[in-house]
């Protein structure tokens, strides 16, 4: 049971609130709809989890988590090997990243940081099981776990400019993860504050990790975050207090990001969770690149890529760089700048009609043919775009042909979108897309099923085990 502690003695307001929403809610304030969106995140996760097992960037962490043991073991997706629960958290949520195939959210239209960023909730997935797992935690206390991930997670992507500021997110996911391992733990009131201090100061991110060609780092961000989450609630479980004013002080979070701001409305009787808006990606790449290949697959049909002779891409202000800002755009030289690249991925897709592994190996992303039509794309910036950003996502092409022939189409918030959601059997076919291939038809669908009646598992230990290809 949770033990309170006098939430007004906490003096940091930011840390105040999201104590108490942490210590108060409960598995019975969840309404079906958020727990079903919690279970669709948790498949979702996992699913992407199997395949980015199988990446060279996760095997190599897998290496360095084996190295490391525990009296309280967590485990790794795919395999049977047990690692301490920080590490079992970055690896998994790495594997759940590294594809960048996983979830989003940006808000909606009662956003006040208007879609500054979109870090992906599910990032936290790996801190989420892990403090599931040594906790013992049952199916149903892992739903309410995940659901209290999002919330706080949400909470500050709705309120915080900090991409604008020059961070980055990852610092959302810390404090994110400390909020549900702190609950998953059964972490007093007092505890709680002090696992959100330890999550916040000693995590401040640099927003460098997205800009120019882009290294491993940029899919490893987010889960690190996560990791440094469930450390703070285990420091926190010990003992160990953190800076009472965190968020408010003379040298707080606040201060450094030269951004004052307050929590809005917690999920409950009068307010959705906000697991409830998760954006869900139906291509493997960065979510505001979503609509503009949907779109570029779809002209696709009517033009001749190798006909255009410029290619004008109209967006929010956030998506729009230029050839002399980011040069390695138009350029890319590994898979991380690749999935970033919005001139590369439109090109790419406009040539090949979809977008699939092939497309972030070098053989595709460096070839001539691709490179030419990328060569004729530049992105701008549409005023009505950003102001309707992130809860209308529209995109417009001006396309002239070489034949003195113009193509405009525009398009509005793509397939996962909250507002164009995926249906459930897009969410399956996603799943198996991932997983059949590695688990044979059977298990993958033991898993679907597992995952679906969540709430009935007496632990979690089940869905780790169904992620291990049995022998044949």
């Amino acid at each position: 049971m949770t033990v309170t502690h006098p939430l007004r003695e906490i003096a940091d307001s930011v840390v105040r609130d999201f104590t108490s929403f942490v210590t108060q809610v409960s598995y019975a304030d969840v309404p079906e709809t958020a727990r079903a969106a919690a279970k669709r995140c948790l498949l979702d996760a996992v699913g992407c989890g199997i395949a980015g097992a199988q990446t060279d960037v996760v095997r190599a962490l897998r290496t360095v988590a084996a190295t490391a043991t525990s009296t309280r073991p967590a485990t790794l997706f795919g395999t049977s090997i047990q690692t301490t629960p920080e590490m079992a958290a970055f690896v998994n949520g790495s594997a759940i990243r590294c594809l960048d195939f996983n979830d989003d959210y940006f808000g909606t239209d009662e956003s006040n940081a208007h879609g500054d960023t979109g870090p992906h909730p599910s990032d936290n997935i790996g801190g989420v099981l892990a403090a599931a797992q040594i906790a013992g935690a049952t199916g149903a206390e892992t739903i309410l776990g995940l659901v209290i991930a999002y919330e706080v997670c949400g909470q500050l992507v709705d309120e915080v400019v900090i991409r604008g500021n020059g961070w980055d997110h990852p610092t959302f996911h810390s404090i994110a993860t400390a909020a549900a391992a702190s609950r998953l733990l059964g972490l007093s009131s007092e505890q709680v504050a002090n696992a959100l201090r330890l999550a916040v100061v000693p995590n401040i991110c640099l927003y460098q990790s997205r800009v120019g060609s882009i290294s491993n780092w940029k899919g490893l961000a987010g889960p690190n975050g996560s990791r440094n989450g469930l450390f703070a609630a285990l420091l926190a479980e010990a003992g160990i207090t953190g800076p009472e004013m965190a968020f408010e002080g003379s040298r707080g979070f606040m201060r450094q990001l030269d951004h004052q701001f307050s929590l809005g409305p917690f999920g409950g009787p009068d307010h959705q969770f906000r697991i409830e808006n998760t954006y869900f990606k139906h291509l493997p790449l960065r979510y505001e690149m979503q609509l503009p290949v949907q779109m570029a697959i779809e002209v696709r049909e009517t033009i001749d890529p190798l006909e255009i002779a410029s290619m004008k891409v109209y967006m929010e202000s956030k998506s729009v760089v230029t050839r002399d800002s980011e040069p390695a755009i138009w350029k890319p030289t590994n898979r991380e700048t690749a999935d970033h690249s919005g001139p590369y991925l439109i090109a790419a897709s406009l040539l090949d009609g979809n977008i699939t592994h092939e497309t972030f190996e070098p053989t595709r992303f460096q070839a001539e043919d691709v490179l030419g039509v990328t060569d004729t794309i530049e992105l701008i910036e549409d005023p009505d775009y950003t102001a309707s950003f992130p809860w209308k996502m529209a995109c417009r092409f001006e396309i002239q042909l070489k034949d003195g022939k113009e193509v405009v189409l525009e398009g509005v918030n793509p397939k996962g979108h909250p507002l164009t959601p995926m249906s459930e059997e897009e969410f399956t076919v996603k799943f198996l897309g991932q997983t059949q291939s590695l688990l044979g038809q059977q298990q993958a669908d033991e898993l679907l099923r597992a995952i679906g009646c969540l709430e009935a598992e007496s632990s979690v230990d089940r869905i780790f085990a169904l992620t291990v290809p049995r022998m044949s």
